[in-house]
C-alpha cells in the first residue's frame, strides 16, 4: 500500500500510540496477577498451631468470672474463646480480640466450680491447644434481687420493691392464680436499675394469690415469692366533682384551666399554659372530695410537638386539706416528684412509641402511704425547653386524670 508523505506520518503516529496502549494494558493485567498470586499465597502462619495462652488469672464476680492471660509472642493472633457450660447442656462462648488480654464469662446462677477451656485462634484459622481454667462464681445478680424481692397489696394490684445492686438486665414476673388454682402470666416489668419500685394494677379487690420471681438475660430464674394478698379498691376520680382554685401565687392559665378535668385532651380545648411566669410555677385546684390517690395521668400537647417545647419534663405534686390563703405552701404536704422520661430515646427524634405514649397520657404513681387530700397543686420545676429556674418559658397541661379512693 502506497501513502503519502502526510499519511504515512499518520500511520506512524498511529501505530506509536497502539503500541504504548497495548503496553500499558500488559503491565496492568501483569500487576493484577500478582495481586491474585499473592492473594493466592497462605496466609501467615497458615497450618501452624499458635502458642496457648499464659499466665492465667481469674478473678471471680456475681455470676462469672474476670479472666486475664498473657498473649503469646506472635503476631499471627486474631483472637481468644472462652468455652464453658452455664448449666447442664447450655453452652457459652466469650470472644476476645488481639488487642486485649481478658475475657469475661458470665450467665452462671451458682457459685459451683466450673471449667472454662480457653483458645487461641490465628489468622489462618488455626486453634492453639485448650488451657483449662477453673472458676467458681460469686452470687448470682438474679440471686440478689430475689433475696431482697418484696411487695405488698396496693391499688388494683401490688407494689413491687427490688435492689439491683449489680445493676444486671433483669426481668421481674408477676404471676397470678386463676379460679382454677393455676398459675398464670400477669405483668413483666423490664429493669437494669440499681433500685426500683413499680405498681402492678388492674386487679379487682379480692383475695389473690401472687407470684413474684426474677429472670436474667440467660434464662436463669430465681424461686418465686408467693404471698396472698387483697389488692385495695381502686376507681377513678369524678372529675365533675372538680372546681377551680384561685390561689396567690398561682400561675395565671392563658387557657381555661377547667378544661383540666373535661375528658378532652386536645389543644385549644382549655388546659394549663403559661409563659409569663418564671419556673417554678405552679396552678391549684380543689377536687370537691377528700381522696387517697394511688396513680394519676398526665396528658401535654401531643399534635406533632410531643416531648418537647412547653411539656412537662419534671415536676412535682402537692396535697392539702387546709391550703393557705395567702398561697403559700404552709399546710401543703408533696405527695411525689417525677420526671416525664421520652419512652424511646433522649434527643429530638419521635418515633411511633413517643407518639402512642403522648397520646395514651404519661402514668404516675403516688406512694401509698400518702395522706389523704382534697386539694392538689402542680408545681412544674422545667419543661423540655426551659431548664428548672427559668426566668420565663411555655408550661403546658392539657388533661390530668386521678385514680385511688375518695373518702366521703
Amino acid at each position: 500500500m502506497n501513502l503519502d508523505p502526510k499519511h504515512m506520518c499518520f500511520y506512524k503516529e498511529f501505530n506509536r500510540k497502539s503500541i504504548q496502549w497495548i503496553l500499558l494494558v500488559m503491565y496492568c493485567l501483569g500487576m493484577d496477577a500478582c495481586k491474585e498470586s499473592d492473594l493466592r499465597k497462605p496466609l501467615e502462619g497458615a497450618g501452624e498451631k499458635p502458642a496457648v495462652v499464659t499466665d492465667v488469672q481469674v478473678i471471680n464476680q456475681p455470676g462469672g468470672a474476670k479472666i486475664t492471660y498473657s498473649l503469646p509472642n506472635s503476631t499471627d493472633i486474631l483472637y481468644v474463646t472462652a468455652d464453658y457450660e452455664i448449666r447442664p447442656g447450655v453452652k457459652e462462648q466469650a470472644v476476645s480480640s488481639l488487642y486485649d488480654n481478658s475475657l469475661l464469662v458470665q450467665g452462671f446462677s451458682d457459685t459451683l466450680n466450673h471449667d472454662v477451656v480457653l483458645t487461641v485462634v490465628n489468622r489462618g484459622g488455626n486453634q492453639s491447644d485448650p488451657v483449662k481454667v477453673g472458676i467458681r462464681p460469686q452470687i448470682a445478680p438474679v440471686l440478689q434481687v430475689y433475696k431482697n424481692l418484696t411487695y405488698i397489696e396496693d391499688f388494683g394490684g401490688i407494689t413491687v420493691n427490688f435492689v439491683n445492686n449489680d445493676k444486671a438486665d433483669l426481668s421481674i414476673s408477676v404471676l397470678v392464680k386463676d379460679s382454677l388454682g393455676d398459675w398464670t402470666d400477669y405483668d413483666r416489668y423490664y429493669t437494669s436499675r440499681p433500685a426500683g419500685v413499680f405498681p402492678v394494677r388492674g386487679l379487682p379487690s379480692l383475695p389473690t394469690t401472687f407470684g413474684v420471681y426474677v429472670t436474667d438475660r440467660w434464662g436463669n430464674n430465681s424461686d418465686t415469692v408467693v404471698k396472698n394478698l387483697t389488692p385495695l379498691f381502686e376507681e377513678q376520680f369524678v372529675k365533675t366533682n372538680f372546681k377551680v382554685l384561685s390561689l396567690p401565687g398561682d400561675a395565671v392559665s392563658a387557657w381555661g384551666i377547667a378544661g383540666l378535668w373535661d375528658n378532652i385532651n386536645v389543644v385549644n380545648n382549655g388546659g394549663f399554659s403559661n409563659q409569663n411566669n418564671p419556673f417554678p410555677k405552679w396552678f391549684s385546684f380543689d377536687m370537691g372530695l377528700k381522696g387517697k390517690l394511688s396513680r394519676f395521668r398526665v396528658w401535654g400537647v401531643h399534635d406533632g410537638r410531643e416531648f418537647s417545647g412547653g411539656n412537662v419534663k419534671k415536676f412535682e405534686l402537692w396535697g392539702s386539706n387546709s391550703p393557705a390563703p395567702d398561697g403559700s405552701y404552709d399546710g401543703w404536704e408533696q405527695l411525689g416528684a417525677y420526671e416525664v422520661i421520652k419512652p424511646s430515646a433522649p434527643g429530638t427524634t419521635i418515633t411511633a412509641e413517643d407518639k402512642e405514649a403522648a397520646a395514651n397520657g404519661m402514668e404516675f404513681s403516688v406512694p401509698i402511704n400518702a395522706p389523704e387530700v382534697r386539694y392538689l397543686r402542680f408545681k412544674v420545676i422545667s419543661t423540655f425547653a426551659s431548664p428548672a429556674n427559668s426566668a420565663l418559658g411555655a408550661c403546658w397541661v392539657l388533661e390530668l386524670t386521678f385514680w385511688g379512693q375518695t373518702i366521703q
